[in-house]
């Protein structure tokens, strides 16, 4: 059964902060982000099997291997490829129904416990942008949902040039293993709006700088500024784009307002150098997360599913252009935390699994990361 938590009623002073040493370094975390595909057969759920998994339906003659199948065939396959590549701690889904969110918390199992709301009408309607994490690891400090539109904090609202309701869900975590405060936020940007990629981007950076400094001064915190924050999801915009510039940028926002910037996993991988074994080389895995259900070649595939850790600002950029910097790869997160692992999980099951299934678990890929501080 599916633990989803409410608004913790705790009080901060339950989380001082007073034991950690600062010298010390905290476990890993292990972050996972996929977008599984909304189930278009929602109002007629499947129940998980005992045993195994869905089976698909036959394939026609003719009829392609990657289409997209039933979310009842996709859902254990997708699990099983975030759960068979070792730890997981955090993970956020994208375009997650109600039903779904049942689903992914069964087939994680009991660890998990999980955040988030219907973007709809902040309930259970619409699509969910679902935090789940280990709680044996982490104990819940706080969270919230904020909507990407010029009113935040209303819910279903719609932003800017969208086609639809968009959202971001904030999560605050202590690690039970030391103390450390972690933040994470999940996210998915809308499809069809250019502009409102860029404003969310902006807004997601104030609001998660207002709801970490917020979090932390209740929790006698504020001038430690240890905690990692952890941003994730479906961005909907390649590089190349607002979207991923504005999230990215050195240079404060407007008006001097309080902000992080944020660091992509794939460009500040922490490789190996010189003399070094037992570490990554590079990125793993294919380049691009977008494949939609179509065969290699058929449609085009795009890196817009993003891992990031928050860095602060740099004020001395103020006149510079939007999209300066002055970082060199691969960068520092806040409180010395990097990313020390990354990989893309490839969506495509090929020559068929041990139940003789082959297809696309998702039309994206799960993109996967190990952050440390040293």
């Amino acid at each position: 059964m599916v633990v989803t938590e409410q608004h913790t009623a705790y009080s901060y002073n339950t989380f001082n902060m007073s034991t950690q040493d600062p010298t010390t370094s905290p476990p890993p975390i292990h972050v996972a982000t996929v977008n599984v595909r909304y189930d278009g057969r929602r109002n007629n759920p499947v129940p998980i099997p005992p045993l195994g998994a869905v089976d698909a339906p036959r394939r026609r003659p003719g009829e392609s291997p990657y289409r997209e199948q039933p979310w009842a065939v996709r859902r254990s396959r997708l699990v099983d490829a975030l759960l068979s590549t070792g730890e997981l701690d955090i993970v956020g889904f994208q375009e997650v129904y109600y039903s779904q969110l049942l689903d992914l918390g069964a087939l994680l199992g009991p660890r998990f416990a999980n955040v988030g709301v219907g973007r709809d009408d902040g309930k259970r309607a619409g699509e969910y942008s679902p935090i789940f994490y280990d709680k044996d690891r982490f104990e819940l400090v706080d969270w919230k949902t904020v909507w990407l539109s010029k009113t935040p904090d209303v819910p279903g609202s719609v932003g800017w040039d969208a086609s639809q309701t968009r959202i971001a869900t904030l999560l605050s975590l202590k690690d039970r293993r030391g103390g450390t405060f972690v933040h994470a936020v999940c996210t998915h940007y809308d499809d069809q709006g250019v502009r409102a990629r860029g404003e969310s981007s902006l807004l997601i950076r104030r609001a998660i700088r207002e709801w970490v400094d917020g979090v932390e001064a209740n929790a006698g915190l504020a001038s430690m500024k240890l905690a990692p924050v952890i941003l994730f999801g479906d961005f909907n915009s390649p590089a190349e784009e607002d979207g991923y510039k504005n999230i990215t940028a050195d240079k404060p926002l407007a008006g001097g307002v309080s902000s992080f910037t944020f660091l992509d996993a794939y460009v500040n991988l922490r490789a190996r150098g010189p003399n070094q074994l037992g570490v990554q080389s590079r990125p793993y895995g294919p380049n691009k997360t977008y494949t939609g259900f179509d065969a290699p070649g058929r449609t085009t595939t795009t890196r817009i599913d993003f891992i990031m850790l928050a860095a602060e600002d740099n004020p001395s950029l103020a006149e510079a252009a939007p999209s300066s910097s002055t970082r060199s790869a691969p960068a520092e997160g806040r409180g010395g935390w990097r990313f020390t692992q990354y990989a893309v999980l490839d969506n495509w099951v090929e020559e068929s699994d041990a139940d003789g299934w082959e297809g696309r678990w998702s039309d994206h890929r799960a993109v996967k990361v190990t952050v440390e501080r040293d």
